[in-house]
C-alpha cells in the first residue's frame, strides 16, 4: 500500500507513506516516534499533555476495545477545543456508532481498525463536512497506535489539522 486510498464515502484519502504538509503533524509524529522509543508504539502514560500544549486543541484520543474491528470498538475519549468547534459538536464519551451515519461511522470506523491491526500511524487528507450543511473543509490529519502497557493497540491518538486553501 504505497497509492493514497480513497476512504469512501468522503473525499478523504490513507496515505501510508506519511508525507504530511503541515509542519504540526510532522512535529506529533516526531513526539510519537521519540515516546516509541524503538519499541512498536508508545504507551498512552508516555504521553504527557504538558509536553504538546500548542497541540491540545487539535488532538483527539479514541479508545479501542480489541479487535477494534466494528463500530463499537471505538469512543471517543478526548476532543481538542478546535475539534469540538470544527464538528459543531463535543463527543467525547460517545461510540462512532451514536454519533455519525452508518456508511461513514463505518469508513471512519476502518481507518481506526487499520491503524490497530497494522500498529502503525497514517496521514489522512482531503475534504469532509464536519458540521451539516456546513462548507467543505480541507483537512490534513495524523492518527497513531498507542497502548496501555498490554502490546496490543487500545487506543489511537490523533491530529486533525484544516488546511489553507490553494
Amino acid at each position: 500500500m504505497s497509492e493514497p486510498l480513497r476512504l469512501a464515502p468522503f473525499d478523504i484519502y490513507i496515505d501510508p507513506l506519511l508525507s504530511f504538509q503541515d509542519s504540526r503533524l510532522r512535529e506529533m509524529l516526531a513526539y510519537w516516534e521519540t515516546k516509541r522509543a524503538g519499541r512498536p508504539m508508545p504507551a498512552r502514560a508516555d504521553v504527557s499533555p504538558a509536553e504538546i500544549i500548542s497541540h491540545l486543541p487539535s488532538v483527539f484520543l479514541v479508545d479501542a476495545a480489541p479487535p477494534a474491528l466494528s463500530l463499537a470498538h471505538f469512543r471517543v475519549r478526548l476532543m481538542g477545543t478546535a475539534l469540538n468547534e470544527l464538528f459543531a459538536n463535543d463527543y467525547t464519551g460517545r461510540t462512532l456508532e451514536q454519533e455519525m451515519s452508518e456508511k461513514s461511522a463505518a469508513a471512519v470506523a476502518k481507518v481506526f481498525g487499520i491503524v490497530c491491526q497494522l500498529r502503525r500511524p497514517l496521514r489522512l487528507h482531503g475534504q469532509a463536512v464536519f458540521a451539516q450543511a456546513g462548507p467543505a473543509t480541507a483537512l490534513e490529519a495524523v492518527l497513531m497506535p498507542l497502548t496501555t502497557g498490554v502490546g496490543s493497540v487500545d487506543m489511537v491518538m490523533g491530529e486533525l489539522v484544516k488546511r489553507a486553501s490553494a
